[in-house]
């Protein structure tokens, strides 16, 4: 007699069929849609990773020291979430001294662990620390926050340990000493020490007098934070730094160029490096022409400034370095034994809108193009 089929294998064999068939039938319609894409030129390209963007324009339109602070704040902020990074990186005088833990000094400026605090940085420091660097080019930038910063917690250290000593309270030795602030405080009041006589910054709704704008911006901290010696203290530093009282600490622009000769070789072939050459002082806070011919204050250009390495240059040092004939028209002093000026924007905020008159800023413009030029000559005319 004649067995029933089995229904189970039967059952197995259709299902194995049926997924070969969809197999096939999903392979073909991919294939059909990319055919479909590739013949159609004009269709849309997927969507861009909104952040991706950011972070790419961030990169691109911002000096390398300056990416580099904002970026090391950013992980900070995000480290905090899991380790708070005030208790291994943060001057404290008991571990900076008496554990001996020197690098808090170096490192404490780059603690960030609060995200209001990172987003005031951003506001603050980044339009700020772009236009110092392009004035002041990236190593005499970095020299300024590390002689800033280095030069606040000294002072702060030595203040902690002759109150601890008069005192005998061991608060003293635990206060924390961390923050951007500590550098952004002291930048703002180099700058407002060589603002000239009865110019004022407003200050939200108040009107301040620009010599005493760091002092209003101090007690504003301390009104809404509670007081900080750190920050009283870089306010302090950035006068005696504009007042001229630490010259001794400012490096000569020879010696800036034999850095990125030498130790910096490799972070003057990164973009966003500001080599010493292309420089352009207080051209950063000029005004520039928009296609239309109107002045728009507060302006620049990133493009125009030369950054990273030559890529024409072969070996002999990097694009800091000048040629024989020099970058422009041989001045009666020499230029790279003189000690960089801090850029003055006359009394206005880093970063502001420039008082200079329309023809001022034109001709300092046409100066600056035509140093550009002279520069750009010279470098072909070098065999």
């Amino acid at each position: 007699p004649r067995h029933p089929p089995n229904n189970s294998y039967t059952r197995q064999k259709i299902y194995h069929h049926s997924n070969h068939a969809t197999a096939k039938t999903t392979h073909s319609n991919n294939n059909a849609s990319k055919k479909t894409m590739s013949s159609n030129p004009n269709a849309s390209p997927p969507e861009t990773n909104p952040v991706l963007s950011g972070y790419e324009s961030f990169v691109q339109n911002t000096p390398l020291v300056t990416r580099y602070v904002m970026t090391t704040l950013t992980v900070s902020w995000f480290v905090s979430w899991f380790v708070d990074p005030v208790f291994p990186l943060a001057n404290i005088p008991l571990f900076t001294i008496y554990h001996f833990e020197l690098y808090r000094i170096v490192l404490s400026p780059l603690i960030c662990s609060s995200l209001l605090s990172l987003i005031f940085a951003y506001i603050s420091f980044t339009d700020n620390g772009k236009r110092l660097e392009y004035s002041m080019g990236s190593t005499g930038f970095l020299w300024l926050i590390l002689t800033i910063g280095g030069m606040t917690n000294l002072v702060f250290v030595a203040v902690c340990l002759f109150f601890y000593y008069v005192t005998a309270a061991q608060a003293f030795l635990v206060m924390p000493s961390q923050g951007i602030w500590i550098i952004l405080l002291g930048v703002i009041a180099v700058e407002c020490s060589n603002a000239p006589e009865g110019t004022k910054r407003k200050l939200f709704v108040f009107e301040v007098p620009t010599l005493y704008y760091p002092i209003a911006i101090l007690f504003l901290f301390s009104l809404f934070g509670g007081f900080s010696l750190a920050y009283l203290i870089s306010v302090g530093v950035g006068y005696a730094y504009g007042y001229g009282y630490l010259d001794r600490l400012k490096v000569t622009n020879a010696t800036f160029t034999r850095w990125e000769d030498g130790c910096l070789n490799n972070f003057t072939r990164r973009q966003g490096w500001v080599v010493g050459h292309a420089a352009t002082g207080a051209n950063a806070w000029l005004p520039l022409n928009n296609p239309a011919g109107n002045e728009e204050g507060g302006g620049w250009t990133p493009t125009a400034i030369t950054r990273g390495r030559n890529a024409n240059q072969e070996t002999g040092g990097t694009v800091a370095s000048a040629p024989s004939g020099g970058w422009g028209t041989p001045a009666k002093k020499d230029a790279s034994s003189s000690k960089p000026a801090f850029p003055s924007s006359r009394g206005q905020t880093l970063g502001g809108g420039s008082t200079r008159t329309s023809d001022d800023a034109r001709a300092a413009r046409l100066a600056a193009l035509e140093r550009r030029a002279a520069a750009s000559q010279g470098e072909e005319n070098t065999p």
